[in-house]
């Protein structure tokens, strides 16, 4: 709709509220008076979407509706559809009274005529009059969700109003909403995909057709929490997920606590991060609700600080509001209803608070685990601890935590007795955690098993105020339930006959130094299954992952199979258990005999993961969504399985030996199982619409009848031949005919970039995302890591790969597909030497500051560093056209670690900086900025490494003895400057400095006292010196216009051999390397060269470690050749 059609509805919505709002008789908004929410609604009941215009409520009502099959149903359509006229030309044309008659009989229309099945997107009128009466008797047994957004993103949306006034429609709407529906949702504008690295790690990905991804995600999970559909939420978990399994029937868990006032400066810092723990507590204090508007104020900002929680850290929330003795309870509850709106998997309440308000609350909390809080200063095991036990039983708690402070050590011993005690008693069967707080119950932290309260090294740096201070981290815990021998230390590998090069050792061993774990995973390297039995025997083996050939040979050996290894055919995770039934999956880190074993099928979910990561909005799953798999092997089987649980119900198999695809697609239909993995006879059987075609060959046409495929999943296996890609993957560009694109995916990674992947990275514009296949290996790895030992990761990529250190690995893995033989150890300990993150790394950010640099290759060059040595940090771009607020806003930054400095900004950050090196001074400019610790105060430091760039690749040349020979310096700006500084230390006994304003070149050789120099305006003028042997030129000027005809050759002439530093970027080959070429004594070196080099530079300077230099080489190389 225009904005001329909108601007009505806005302003006379703007101008209703101030009837709707609810307050008491002081002024005050009333908090107590909260609607109770209906605990279950029915499955295909209609769901409606209200809020004011443009929070985005027609965008989340097309996710919802394609998700969950329903109509789609939108009131501003509606109205023009059954009026003809947009809301706007009705009302000019038959007036406001007749207008509104007509509304409130369109929506009375769409909401009562559909009951079921539907998505309504309902217009201004539902907060109106009438309206507002039609909408609280639909609310009776219909979901109705308040969307909220942030202004700023409204106004660039509507294009309207200004964000003020956006902000008080919001402020005096809301009391309307809020009563009118029973959950909220906060929708965060989706920015992080464009200002992540996460395109780093997958390819040249498209930014615009995955530009609402991260909303997409956050609202089908708050719609799957409400009303928990057809085990939707399980349709990408095994059966024996530990994600599938509510916390407090896991070993050990632990909640990270952040307080609200500190999520700004926290939420940013994890991004990226693991954060080791399984749950988020959302702290929020009792302070901040006073005066005119405070409830709606604070309302919105906990709704807002909550969904920006689970964008960012992506793990169950747990919401408090941090009560007192003396807390208000009206206001207490009231936040607590408030946050039962916002379907966080937790909720906390204070025990002491009235019985019947307690009871109002449960009676309320739909899927939202209610956890009975106390604190306590009784004795443990005292009559009124009993109490509080029998209470939360009684009142319909689904958890207790009890608290109290340690006192002496031996409180530690007192409450396992009592949580002993509390466990044996027939007649208390409500999860209980218990524990001490206090320096010296930390013990009891580590021992309690449920959602035991733990800190993280960010939020001790970062929030020195969260009352943090005596709690441990997961990996300290961890460590300290090894140490105590709770738990023992065990061995895993990868088990093959073609694994010397496998990455899974670098995952899971970087992982378990992580959460604290002493294990070890290695790579066992063998002809047959014979050495895995003997392993077995051994008390500390834990179980390996099974790779090529022995994926099928090993199901006739394990006791229990599960679901997905059933359906797919193969076992890819081999677990031993301790005793003789699968229940001892949860009870993992054991040493003991092997009783049985499990097999498990982990591949289909690195597919599938990858898949629904990267399939746009625009193209997620529908009835007529058709996919393509090229291949019939045992990976091929993964992806049609993993396409089944996604719900696909078209999928064509392409494969050149027809005999082979006909047997895939008779062993998935000649099986019988349902969306979550479990038989046919527990849930809905995937393959009873499920439809597979057969395609002979490529030559072939796409079948007219089906559309064309908008996920693709290429499983022929490849290695890679004189540089190139054995097999041709590409796709005839008919049958990438998809209008809106779709994701593709290359299960090889032998080489890295196949022709599929480079044809579809040709297509980003048409909305095809490529995805590589190291994309899939880690994904399929979490699932492992969990199963080996009950702990859960979420960034295990992050933990391992950085873009060049996979470049690198598939380089040394060309042998995957053959192997020498020669191996005759029975136990090969083979695991990757890898550097492992201390977990104490407190994350910075370091920037490049500069105008015109959006195609900067140094985040690629430092992102790769910070990788490949497993630090947390992070680079990225800051564009302006000076050194202006925003770049000294960053350099305030807490997390601020450093800075590269171009043009034209390093001539100007100096006055922002607190000191400046003696090279800086001297060449009179400022390209790296320095974070130092003085006194417990933090400066900035100003220094130049261009110079040593260019020095250190003149120093790789070759070409020594400059005491009798002369540099050429070409141009007078910056990195003219930094030449000349490098020349003066490399002991040249002349520098010459040519630039086409002489003045400029004659005021350079000023800077330079020590050295012997002279100034021209021509290059004419120094060729033509005569005695001069010119052995270096370093060219600082733009090369376009400097072609190879305008360059005398008699620069290069005068000397047998020397050194040629080209700085320009671009052309790839300039007039000056096309001179230099011809004369065999000249070595050329490139801009990119220099890059590299000052690079190494400035990250030695920020990280004191020494840059990973061929790593970093190869990122860059890879993202220019991406180029």
């Amino acid at each position: 709709m225009n904005a001329a059609a909108q601007a009505p509805s806005l302003s006379s919505r703007h101008s209703s509220v101030s009837s709707i709002n609810s307050r008491t008789s002081d002024g005050q908004e009333s908090i107590s008076n909260v609607p109770v929410q209906i605990n279950d609604y029915a499955s295909h009941a209609s769901i409606v979407l209200i809020g004011i215009r443009g929070s985005g409520m027609s965008t989340l009502a097309v996710m919802a509706s394609s998700a969950l099959g329903f109509r789609l149903l939108d009131a501003d359509q509606h109205f023009y559809k059954s009026t003809g006229l947009s809301r706007a030309a009705y009302q000019a044309a038959h007036g406001i009274s007749q207008y509104r008659q007509e509304e409130l009989r369109l929506m009375r229309s769409m909401l009562f005529d559909n009951p079921t099945g539907a998505v309504i997107v309902c217009g201004p009128g539902a907060v109106q009059g009438m309206g507002k009466e039609m909408l609280a008797e639909y609310s009776k047994d219909h979901l109705i969700i308040y969307v909220l957004r942030d202004a700023e993103d409204i106004q660039r949306h509507l294009r309207l109003a200004d964000v003020e006034t956006i902000q008080d429609l919001t402020r005096r709407a809301a009391p309307a909403y809020r009563s009118l529906s029973s959950y909220e949702f906060y929708n965060i504008s989706d920015t992080s995909r464009c200002n992540s690295d996460t395109t780093s790690l997958r390819g040249d990905l498209s930014p615009r057709a995955l530009a609402l991804k991260n909303v997409e995600k956050d609202f089908l999970h708050f719609i799957h929490a409400i009303i928990s559909r057809n085990g939707w939420s399980d349709m990408c978990k095994a059966k024996h997920s530990l994600s599938s399994l509510p916390l407090t029937e896991r070993r050990s868990t632990y909640v990270l606590s952040l307080p609200l006032d500190t999520l700004n400066a926290l939420i940013y810092m994890f991004r990226g991060v693991d954060i080791e723990a399984d749950a988020i507590e959302l702290s929020i204090p009792m302070s901040g609700i006073s005066g005119p508007n405070s409830y709606d104020r604070i309302a919105e900002q906990i709704s807002r600080q909550l969904f920006v929680v689970r964008r960012n850290l992506g793990l169950p929330i747990l919401y408090h509001i941090e009560g007192s003795d003396s807390i208000d309870e009206d206001k207490y509850f009231g936040l607590l209803h408030h946050g039962l709106r916002l379907a966080p998997e937790y909720l906390c309440v204070d025990l002491k608070c009235d019985m019947a308000k307690i009871k109002n609350l449960i009676a309320s909390k739909a899927q939202t685990k209610i956890i009975g809080h106390y604190v306590t200063d009784d004795a443990w095991g005292s009559p009124k601890q009993w109490a509080i036990v029998e209470r939360a039983q009684t009142l319909g708690c689904d958890i207790v935590r009890i608290c109290q402070e340690a006192s002496t050590l031996e409180d530690n011993f007192a409450v396992q007795h009592f949580v002993h005690q509390v466990k044996s008693s027939p007649y208390h069967t409500i999860p209980l955690a218990a524990y001490n707080t206090g320096r010296l119950g930390r013990m009891s932290c580590y021992l309690n098993t449920v959602l035991s309260p733990v800190t993280h090294p960010l939020v001790r740096k970062l929030a020195p105020n969260c009352p943090s201070d005596s709690l441990l981290t997961v990996q300290e815990a961890q460590k300290a339930v090894f140490s105590s021998f709770l738990l023992d230390k065990q061995y895993f590998g990868i088990y093959g006959n073609c694994t010397s090069q496998s990455l899974s050792p670098a995952m899971h061993n970087a992982a378990f130094k992580l959460l604290g774990m002493p294990h070890r995973y290695s790579i066992f390297l063998e002809e047959s299954l014979d050495q895995l039995f003997e392993m077995i025997k051994d008390v500390d083996f834990g179980g390996a992952s099974i790779t090529a050939p022995f994926k099928t040979a090993i199901i006739p050996k394990v006791d229990f199979l599960s679901p997905e290894a059933r359906a797919i055919g193969a076992v890819n995770t081999l677990i031993c258990l301790k005793s003789s039934s699968t229940d001892s999956l949860l009870n993992r880190n054991t040493a003991g005999p092997t009783v049985a074993l499990f097999g498990e099928n982990t591949d289909w979910i690195g597919i599938s993961t990858c898949i629904q990561r990267n399939l746009s909005p625009i193209n997620a799953v529908r009835r007529r969504t058709t996919a393509l798999v090229t291949g019939a092997g045992g990976m091929a089987r993964a992806a049609a399985y993993a396409l089944l649980r996604l719900g696909v119900k078209t999928i064509v198999i392409c494969n050149r030996t027809r005999s082979k695809a006909e047997q895939l697609v008779k062993q998935f239909q000649d099986q019988h199982f349902g969306r979550n993995g479990r038989d046919e006879n527990e849930s809905p059987d995937l393959m009873s619409d499920a439809v597979f075609r057969i395609v002979d060959s490529k030559q072939d046409p796409w079948p007219e009848d089906i559309n064309p495929p908008t996920i693709i999943a290429s499983c022929i296996a490849t290695r890679e031949v004189d540089g190139e890609c054995s097999v041709d993957t590409s796709l005839p560009e008919s049958w990438l005919s998809s209008p809106t694109g779709g994701v593709a995916i290359e299960l090889s990674y032998t080489p890295l970039e196949t022709p599929l992947l480079r044809q579809i990275q040709s297509l980003a514009d048409k909305g095809w995302i490529p995805v590589d296949g190291l994309q899939v290996l880690p994904e399929q790895g979490m699932m492992q890591f969990e199963l080996f030992t009950t702990r859960s990761i979420l960034h295990l990529s992050i933990l391992t790969f950085s873009p060049a250190y996979r470049i690198k690995m598939v380089a040394d893995s060309k042998c995957l597909n053959s192997h020498s033989g020669d191996n005759d150890s029975t136990k090969t300990n083979m695991a990757l030497s890898t550097p492992e993150p201390s977990g104490q790394e407190t994350k910075k950010q370091f920037y490049i500051f500069g105008h015109n640099i959006s195609h900067s290759l140094s985040p690629t060059l430092h992102n790769a560093g910070f990788k490949a040595l497993n630090l947390p940090h992070h680079y990225q771009i800051h564009e302006s056209e000076n050194v202006d607020e925003s770049v000294q806003q960053i350099l305030d930054r807490p997390d601020f670690g450093g800075a590269s400095v171009t043009f034209p900004h390093k001539l100007q950050i100096g006055k922002l900086l607190d000191s400046v090196s003696q090279q800086a001074e001297i060449i009179g400019a400022i390209n790296t900025v320095i974070v130092k610790e003085l006194s417990g105060k933090k400066t900035l430091h100003g220094d130049n490494t261009d110079w040593s760039g260019i020095k250190r690749c003149i120093e790789k040349s070759g070409v020594r003895d400059f005491a009798s020979s002369s540099a050429l310096v070409l141009g007078a700006g910056g990195a003219a400057r930094a030449a000349c500084y490098a020349v003066q230390t490399l002991g040249f006994q002349e520098l010459i400095i040519v630039n086409r304003t002489l003045s400029k070149a004659e005021d350079l050789v000023l800077n330079f006292p020590s050295l012997k120099t002279r100034a021209f305006s021509t290059l004419e003028e120094a060729a033509g010196l005569i005695n001069t042997q010119i052995r270096l030129i370093v060219a600082c000027v733009p090369a376009d216009d400097l072609g190879v005809d305008k360059i005398p050759s008699g620069l290069f002439s005068g000397a047998e051999e020397g050194v040629l530093v080209e700085m320009a970027y671009r052309p790839q080959v300039t007039g000056m390397m096309q001179m230099a070429e011809t004369y065999p004594g000249w070595k050329i070196y490139k801009g990119v060269d220099v890059l590299e080099e000052q690079g190494y530079a400035q990250f030695q300077l920020w990280t004191g470690e020494q840059a990973p230099m061929e790593i970093m080489k190869l990122a860059m190389q890879a993202k220019i050749q991406g180029r």
